[in-house]
């Protein structure tokens, strides 16, 4: 059976920010590569993911995953940005 795959690219208001989410979930993103394998990078103010899964659950729960560390990441971000 041929891998699954999905490619999550988000652009965010500075490389800055890009660079500080993406920090902020790298050690999650290394402990899941387990069920999955996944690529992450950043180029200037977009980042990337790339994952690779056999299974369709391991892949949308990996997806899930990434959707929610960037997402509390980002959050956490705004907040601090304001004080």
């Amino acid at each position: 059976m041929e891998d699954l795959s999905f490619s999550l690219e988000i652009e965010f208001d500075s490389q800055e920010e890009a660079e500080i989410i993406y920090k902020s979930i790298l050690l999650e993103h290394l402990d899941t590569q387990i069920k999955s394998r996944s690529r992450m990078e950043v180029r200037g103010r977009t980042l990337k993911v790339e994952t690779y899964a056999r299974d369709l659950s391991i892949l949308k729960a990996s997806l899930y995953s990434y959707l929610r560390w960037i997402k509390v990441s980002e959050s956490i971000y705004k907040i601090i940005g304001k004080e």
